[in-house]
């Protein structure tokens, strides 16, 4: 096994599936369990990540860290650090480099072995609804075509997603059920949780209002957090990008899409709307714009989070481009 590892990639799902097959095949191979951290970048530097990973274990047979928010990693001295550890990693250690965009400083990328970079793009919409049927057949459950494409409808294109959507609705039926339809709707459409992708989704296709109640509602959530939410964000006007930028070199817009995996009909409805509503060059700033805000949503903690995440719909959707960050004393909600 790779002693550094890293995962990126939008499907969480697959991606969450492969970090835990790491630790059962470290598990397996150290004859015990490993001592478990998860650290984030935007909390814990560089600096302390190699003390953990150079500092022994003493009660167990070695170490699984987890790294996440790693492509945030930019400055010269830490990837330089991260080179020198993978070239002498700590034994009985594995780091995995968690990237919330599609991997790390190329530098660092390049100093690994090529079957250390694994990326988890979406599945297809053909791939979605096997995974579907398969789930509930693994729940002892069967569910109807039209309830399988209802619930690609209703919930972001990613198995983590699904998965946790397809158990709420699976507590409702015994052994031997069937699915239909209706009871997609009935009780999937008022009680699904809305995340980044789905706020991305409303940005490009709602209104400001609506896009309003869906950042309160992902707030509210005990799980919430302002710095993962605006990740995501970026990472779906990054892929906007992306898209204006193949579209720019002479592709249609369905060529453009399938070369950045953007397969479902839900996904291409989607950015369909979003490169409409944001041509490249206002996407552009905009990107910069969420590089901005993520800084003083790190700055200034989560007090502020709300009236920040705010801020950046408003440029997105109002003003059409960024808008002045005032000073924390100046913020007013």
């Amino acid at each position: 096994m790779e002693p550094v590892v890293v995962v990126g990639g939008p499907e969480l799902g697959r991606r969450n599936d492969f970090v835990k097959q790491l630790l059962a095949r470290c598990a397996k191979d150290w004859g015990e369990a490993p001592e478990e951290h998860r650290l984030y970048a935007q909390d814990a530097g560089v600096p302390a990540l190699l003390d953990l990973l150079l500092n022994g274990s003493l009660f167990s047979a070695g170490k699984f860290v987890q790294y996440l928010g790693a492509d945030q990693i930019k400055a010269k001295a830490d990837v330089q650090a991260l080179i020198d550890y993978a070239a002498r990693p700590a034994e009985r250690t594995v780091l995995v480099l968690v990237s919330d965009s599609y991997g790390v400083d190329k530098a660092l990328e390049s100093a690994l072995p090529k079957d250390a970079k694994k990326i988890f793009w979406e599945l297809s919409e053909a791939e979605m609804g096997h995974w579907v049927r398969d789930w509930f057949l693994s729940q002892g459950l069967s569910v109807e075509p039209a309830a399988i494409e209802a619930l690609l409808e209703l919930v972001e294109n990613n198995t983590d997603a699904l998965r946790r959507e397809c158990s709420r609705l699976a507590l409702f039926f015994p052994e031997g059920s069937r699915v239909t339809e209706d009871d997609v709707e009935r009780y999937m459409s008022h009680n699904r949780a809305e995340d980044a992708f789905s706020l991305f989704d409303r940005m490009a296709s709602g209104g400001f209002e609506q896009a309003l109640d869906v950042l309160a509602a992902i707030l509210s959530d005990r799980d919430g957090n302002g710095v993962g939410l605006l990740a995501g964000l970026l990472w779906s006007f990054r892929r906007l990008s992306a898209l204006h930028a193949a579209m720019a070199e002479g592709k249609g817009f369905a060529d453009a899409a399938r070369g950045l995996r953007i397969t479902s009909r839900k996904l291409l409805a989607q950015y369909d709307a979003a490169r409409q509503r944001w041509p490249a060059r206002v996407c552009a700033a905009l990107v910069a714009f969420g590089v901005e805000v993520d800084a003083q949503l790190r700055a200034l903690g989560q007090a502020h989070e709300r009236t920040l995440l705010e801020l950046f719909l408003y440029g997105c959707m109002v003003k059409g481009g960024p808008v002045a960050l005032e000073a924390p004393d100046r913020i007013r909600c």
